[in-house]
């Protein structure tokens, strides 16, 4: 890895809060997804018992975690994955912060996120701090207890975070959801970030490749005689 190329994305606060607000959101989603299917299950067994003949077709109607709440997260994990420089000022952060903390009081009865909530919020209000040994430097995200990430796991959360994006506009794509103009904006401004980030772009090629290959296949489809380009959907 190329660490001053990690030095000077870590230089950048707004990226870092981006990372940062990403990784929260990784974190949400892996505690949750257990809950989630214990709760969808306990639900349709329900149904089933009240009424057999209702089948697997039945749908929620909504219930008590059905919250405005719910939707302000959602809000903002598709603020992350839509900013196109991949940056969030600090105001974000900060109202952010206090989205995801009300959210997460809604479910202090949960074991899973019980224990990822006090991950969280210290992730959200910590200095990063990324121990370099060979140049014992800090240079990242500090964590509890003391101990630093390593650049490799910094990384790491900016790999995931990066294939999120390309997955995002990837199904933006394939749904026609944007314009190819549109479309092929965001993706330059992903490879310039790339360019300039050997380190990352290694891990991505296949993304990219997989990327690429789909909006030249639709925008050859665009340019043949007798098409127009999809309206964007709403």
């Amino acid at each position: 890895m190329v660490l001053s190329e990690l030095a000077a994305r870590l230089n950048c606060a707004e990226y870092k809060n981006w990372v940062k607000a990403g990784h929260c959101l990784l974190l949400l989603r892996s505690c949750l997804q257990g809950f989630v299917g214990r709760e969808v299950l306990s639900f349709h067994r329900g149904l089933l018992a009240a009424a057999p003949g209702l089948g697997p077709r039945a749908v929620c109607r909504g219930g008590s975690r059905c919250s405005p709440r719910a939707r302000q997260v959602i809000k903002c994990r598709n603020e992350i994955m839509h900013s196109s420089e991949m940056k969030v000022s600090s105001t974000w952060l900060r109202d952010f912060q206090m989205k995801i903390q009300n959210f997460l009081n809604e479910f202090k009865n949960i074991p899973e996120i019980v224990a990822v909530y006090s991950r969280i919020e210290q992730l959200l209000t910590s200095d990063w701090a990324v121990h370099i040994p060979e140049e014992d430097q800090r240079d990242g995200c500090e964590c509890e207890m003391g101990t630093y990430l390593s650049e490799s796991q910094v990384n790491e959360i900016e790999m995931q975070l990066l294939k999120e994006k390309l997955q995002e506009i990837y199904l933006q794509a394939e749904e026609q959801e944007v314009l190819p103009e549109e479309l092929s904006n965001r993706l330059e401004v992903v490879k310039e970030f790339l360019r300039n980030n050997e380190d990352l772009r290694n891990g991505l090629t296949e993304d990219m490749q997989k990327l690429d290959s789909l909006c030249l296949h639709q925008k050859l489809d665009s340019q043949e005689p007798g098409r127009q380009t999809p309206d964007r959907k709403a």
